[in-house]
Formats: C-alpha cells, structure tokens, sequence
C-alpha cells in the first residue's frame, strides 16, 4: 500500500503530453490542475518546450530538474511506451496513464499493454490506468482530469473504472475526499486502491464502482477487512448480457456472472447498490446517522394515504412497524382529536391543525423518540410554501433540536411540494438528519443502516471447516484415469469422487448385461433403480435412460433391455457402458448442490431445488468456496426450497445438519481441486435421518 502514496500526496508532479493550446475546450491538464489550487510544484513536459501558464517546459522528462513523485501521460498511445521507459529510468515510482487505446482496443493495444507491465517488473514503479482520469484528492486539491468539475469536498472515496464517478462526485456520491479511476487495471486495482483507502481516517465511506474483476478471491479477503471498519458501497455494472459484453470492450476487464458478484459481495460485506440515486443517498445515510438501536421505525405523518405508503416501504425492506408504549399512546391521545385513534403511523394533521402545527410536531417526535419501543422515525410534511415567507411551516428548526436531543435514533425525512429543494436544504445544513425522495429511498437507506450496523460492521469472522479422513489418493486415481481416457465429464464415477470427500452416497454398480443388472439388484435389494451409463449422456431421463421402483428380476431384465433399445436410438452417437443400479429410495426433499469455476472468484457454490424441476424454478443460491458453517446456512435459508426442508404440510423436517455438512464437504473438495471446472449433485436427497447423493456428473479442465 505505501506504493500507492504517492498517487495521492505527491509533493511534485510531472505533466507529460501536456497540451500547449489554454482556455475552453482545450482541456488541458495543467490548467485544471492550476484551477484546483494544487500546492506542490509542477513540472509541464512537451517536446515543443517554451512557457505554459507562467511555468517552464521541459522537453524531457530528463530535463526536470528533481524527480518528481507522479508523472500523469497524456501522450498519443502509440508514444507512451518509450515514455512509460523514460520515467521508470528516471526512478519516478508512480506513473497515471491517460492515454486510451490499450486493453480496451484492438489487438495492438493489448500487446502495448502488456510490454508497460514488462517495463515496471521489479522495478517498483505502479502504473494508474490506461484510459483513466487518474485521482483526485480534494484535502490536499489535486485532482489530475483534463476536464473541470465541481470539486465538492466530502468525507467519501471513490474507486471507479470510468472517470464519470469522479467527475460526477457532487451528484454520485454527495461529493468527494479520495479517488482513483483505475480505468483498465493494468497494475493498479481494486483490491489495493480498496486496502489503501481504507486506511484514510478523513474517508468513512467507500464507494466502487465495478464493471469486472480478476483477482475477485483476493479482492474478497481485503474487502472482508475494510468493511468491518466503514461501509464499502458497490455499483456493479456490466450485468446484463449486452452490458458485460460493453465492459469487457471499455475496460479490458472480465465480466463474471452477475449473481456470482452478488454473492461475494455479501459474503465480504460489501453492500451493492443497484443505481446511482442509492448510491447517493447512503453515503448521505452513512455520513449522517452513526446509530440504529434496532428495526423498529415509527411513522409521524400529515397524510393517512402517505403514511401508509411508509408502512408498505418498511415492511417490504425487513423494518418493523413499531408499537407505541401506553404511556405514547396516551400522551398523543390528549392532543389528538377525540375521534382519533393514536396508531403507527401517527397522523398529526388535525392535531396540528387545532393546535398548531409545529407545537404539535415537536411533541409527536419528542414522545414517539422518547419511546423504547422506537428505534427509528420517519416524518411526512409538505413544502407547499416557501419557508422565507411562511415560518410557520419551516419545520427544520425542530427537526433539528429533535435530532440534536435523540442522535442514538435516525430522524429521516421524506418532503414533497414546490418548495422542496429550499426547505430540505435547511433541515440538511447540520448535517443531522437526511431527506428522502420518497418512503422507499428512505427505508431502503435505513435498512441498509440496520443491516451494516448490526451485521456487518464488527462481526467475527469464521473459518471454513477443515474436514480429515478425505481419500485424497483414491480422488486422484479416478482424475486421472479420465485425463488418460481423455474425458471431460465424468457421471457414474463421481459418486465415487464424493464418497471419497466423505460426502454420503447411494449405493451403486455398473451392470454390462441383464444378467448382470438382476445378480446386481438381488444384491442391492428390491426396488431398485436404473440409470443409463454414458459419458456423453447427463440429463439422462431425456432420452429414456431412467427406470424407478423396479421390484423383482423380471422387471430389471425387461427395463435394462428396454431401455439400451430406446437410449441407442435416441442418442445413436452416445457410448453405452452398461447400467448403473441403486437402491430406490423414495421420500425427502431432493435439493441440488453444485460448483461452478467463476474467471474471477475461483469455484462458487451453488444450492438450490434439485431434481428434474432445476432449470424450470431456478430456485438456487450462490456463495464463493470456500464457506463456513454460517455461510452455508445462509445459501439454504435464501431458497424456497428452505421451507421444503423444515417440514412443509405436515412432512417430517428434513435433517438439515446433514445438508450443511454436504455443503462444507463440497466446498472443500473444489477448493482442494482446481481441475474439477463444473459439478452437479443431482439430487442430493435429506430426510429426516440424513442425506445422501443419488447422482453427480463433473466437468474437469
């Protein structure tokens, strides 16, 4: 991290490719950073020299006279190789490239790319960018665009990979302290801008903006720390089809499955948001209220309709309509009108009406904050007049002392009428209470307060289990008799691969003949099931390959010779091996587990409803392997398929131990194992007295 220093507090800073056109449109590096008030010394580099903006220009950056600690290239992308030499020959360690036309163009720009990463090896040089703006650091007023914006200081970090969020800071994020667009992420990255930045005391919330990553599982242990201390906000983009494709072209980037993200994201604590107007309001949420006792919120309206929009908003995002104390009730029911009967929300219209509207606010809040059973309250109130001229509607001083007087209970607000930019201004001013735009926002925001204040910050972190007693030799054996046979999937043989991590399997062989297939089941014992063996066959009840509840010998004869009769016409292309033969074990739920190899995370887990209904609900839940017990409980609580387990209509609960077990076990074997690319264990059956894998195919690479 001490490498990245010096991007933001550079005591000099060399300006090469510098533009000697000045003034509109010229978009002139040394003009902005002249303009953003800059105090250390500059050093212009053009090959034309002369004098730019009273400052000498240097030809070389061989010619400046110290060297200095940041140099930002603005050359034509073709120059900035040689340049990118110059400078590391030069001992200058950090180097902002804003060229464009690298990894996010053709061919050539991935080659010259690559031969910069080439040049700084071992050399301890970082590289900002390509295609970058660079950084901003509005403390010390540096700011290295080439496009001027509105440098509105906040105690906020941004890490981007489009310089819109930088420039757009004001509007994103409700303005900026620290950031850095990393723009193609050649050298410098997330995971280190993060690290780096969340040791900035000015800076209590993290804000990235995300179109890919590559070294996700690293990203996630940094993320995992940094979170525990100050929230880390994330805008991930790139997550339709069409738009992974656009980031992958923008920033030379891989775009991994946008569920994936989701899930990391949760699992290291990072907090996604799905817009930039989220984004905004919970870095007013976090830079605002530092405390949220519970769920409980309470609703203090001029407007029954409004307050119940409030109500629907808070039940939808995990809050708690809270319950008044007798002693609320009674204290708002001697102002109230006799016909009105005090509830959550409290509307404080007619009250207000009769006795004054701010008099009756100021005791509402006061009484409702005061309550034990309130962690939280929400008001409604008009701006329909302007406040300079109406003070008897100017409700910010009251809001204000009432924040002043309970700052432990967030006080929100959601306003509406013409006069609504005047008055929330006034109630924002001391920066004690945050108006929303709608009952939505405001919950949505209160919510994620709750949730990092209660579930993310501080919380202990676990280690996945470490199970013994894995057949490690007899998993090899049966890989590499499939690489020797040049297989890629492997179906009958991974049930072998499971009993062998320790995960519990049915009972299974492989019949040659009919003969076969009956001694077989004989010794199984009756009924039993049959399953067509086929290395190019997965979903084998497509083609006819599956009998079940088959009870004597005759049954197994005629189903075998059957069904290598129906499954060689429907699939003539597929190498038939015999049959493979279990138990028939009816009952319990049958669930899916899964892995999959994300290019950025590594094997991500999967857990959801499982038999022949898999693609149809696509009931599944997703975590990055490997997990811990609480994060595998976790992925089977997301799912419908949950309420299945714990016993639904009468059914017995199923043994869900058993299934958390499977998960680790899972999780482990994957992560022990990089050549194991895809799997299904479809279906795992859990019962009441425990599960077992019935069938499993895995994909190696």
């Amino acid at each position: 991290m001490e490498s990245l220093f010096p991007f933001f507090h550079p005591r000099s800073v060399a300006l090469i490719g510098v533009s000697t056109k000045t003034g509109l449109q010229a978009f002139n590096i040394l003009e902005q950073v002249l303009a953003g008030g800059y105090r250390g010394r500059i050093y212009p580099v053009n090959p034309k020299g002369g004098t730019l903006l009273g400052l000498p220009v240097y030809r070389t950056v061989s010619e400046i006279p110290e060297i200095p600690d940041l140099a930002v290239i603005s050359t034509p992308r073709t120059a900035v190789p040689d340049v990118v030499r110059e400078c590391t020959a030069r001992g200058i360690k950090a180097i902002i490239i804003i060229s464009q036309g690298f990894a996010d163009a053709d061919a050539w720009g991935k080659e010259m790319q690559k031969q910069l990463l080439e040049t700084i090896r071992d050399t301890g040089t970082r590289i900002v960018g390509p295609n970058t703006i660079g950084v901003v650091n509005l403390y010390e007023n540096l700011n290295t665009s080439f496009i001027g914006f509105l440098r509105q200081k906040a105690g906020t970090a941004m890490i981007c990979q489009s310089g819109i969020f930088l420039l757009g800071a004001a509007d994103f994020t409700g303005g900026i302290g620290l950031g850095v667009d990393i723009g193609n992420a050649a050298d410098v990255g997330f995971t280190e801008s993060l690290a780096y930045l969340g040791q900035q005391p000015q800076v209590k919330v993290i804000n990235l903006h995300m179109e890919g990553i590559q070294d996700g599982r690293q990203f996630m242990k940094v993320a995992r720390r940094v979170s525990r201390v100050k929230p880390v906000l994330c805008l991930k983009t790139g997550c339709s089809e069409a738009g992974a494709r656009a980031a992958s072209s923008h920033s030379g980037s891989l775009a991994g499955e946008d569920h994936v993200f989701s899930a990391a994201f949760k699992q290291c604590g990072i907090i996604r948001v799905r817009d930039v107007e989220e984004m905004r309001y919970l870095n007013k949420t976090f830079l605002t209220y530092s405390s949220m006792p519970g769920r409980r919120v309470a609703v203090v309206t001029i407007s029954g309709g409004a307050g119940i929009m409030a109500v629907d908003a808070c039940s939808a995002c995990g809050l708690e309509v809270a319950r008044f104390s007798e002693k609320t009730r009674q204290k708002l029911a001697a102002v109230f009108p006799g016909w009105m009967e005090v509830n959550n929300p409290a509307d404080i219209w007619p009250a207000g009406m009769a006795r004054g509207y701010l008099d009756i606010l100021e005791l509402a809040l006061d009484t409702i904050l005061d309550d034990p059973g309130v962690d939280a309250v929400l008001v409604i109130s008009p701006a329909y007049l302007d406040p300079e001229e109406d003070p008897r509607l100017d409700i910010s001083p009251t809001i204000n002392r009432m924040a002043s007087r309970y700052p432990e209970k967030p006080l929100a607000l959601w306003i509406f009428g013409g006069y609504r930019p005047e008055l929330a201004a006034r109630m924002e001013k001391e920066n004690r209470v945050v108006v929303y735009p709608s009952p939505e926002r405001a919950m949505a925001s209160l919510a994620a307060l709750y949730r990092y204040l209660h579930e993310i910050k501080n919380r202990t972190p676990l280690s996945p289990p470490v199970f013994s007693g894995i057949q490690e030799e007899r998993i090899e054996a049966i890989l590499e008799t499939a690489r020797r046979e040049g297989l890629k999937t492997i179906n009958e043989t991974a049930l072998e691969i499971l009993q062998a991590g320790g995960i519990p399997v049915l009972p299974s062989r492989v019949a040659q003949n009919a003969g076969d297939a009956v001694k077989i089941a004989e010794s199984l014992g009756y009924p039993v099931v049959m399953k067509i063996a086929s290395p190019q066959i997965s979903h084998k009840s497509d083609v006819g390959g599956v009998r079940v509840n088959l009870n004597d010998a005759r049954a197994v004869e005629k189903a075998y010779n059957e069904m290598v009769e129906t499954v060689s016409a429907r699939a003539p292309h597929a190498t038939i091996k015999g049959v493979l033969i279990q138990p028939y074990r009816p009952g319990g739920v049958e669930v899916l587990l899964g892995c999959k190899r994300d290019p950025s995370f590594g094997p991500v887990l999967v857990f959801g409803l499982g038999g022949i209904y898999t693609e149809l609900f696509r009931d599944v839940s997703f975590a990055v392997a490997p997990i811990n017990r609480e994060e595998a409980l976790d992925m089977i609580r997301e799912t419908r398929s949950y309420r299945l387990l714990q016993g639904y209509r009468g059914q017995p609960p199923a043994d869900i131990e058993a299934l958390v077990e499977c998960l680790l076990r899972l999780s482990q074997l994957v992560t022990r194992r990089p050549e194991i690319m895809e799997m299904d264990i479809n279906p795992l059956l859990v019962g009441p007295q425990g599960a077992v894998a019935v069938d499993a195919r895995i994909t190696i690479g």
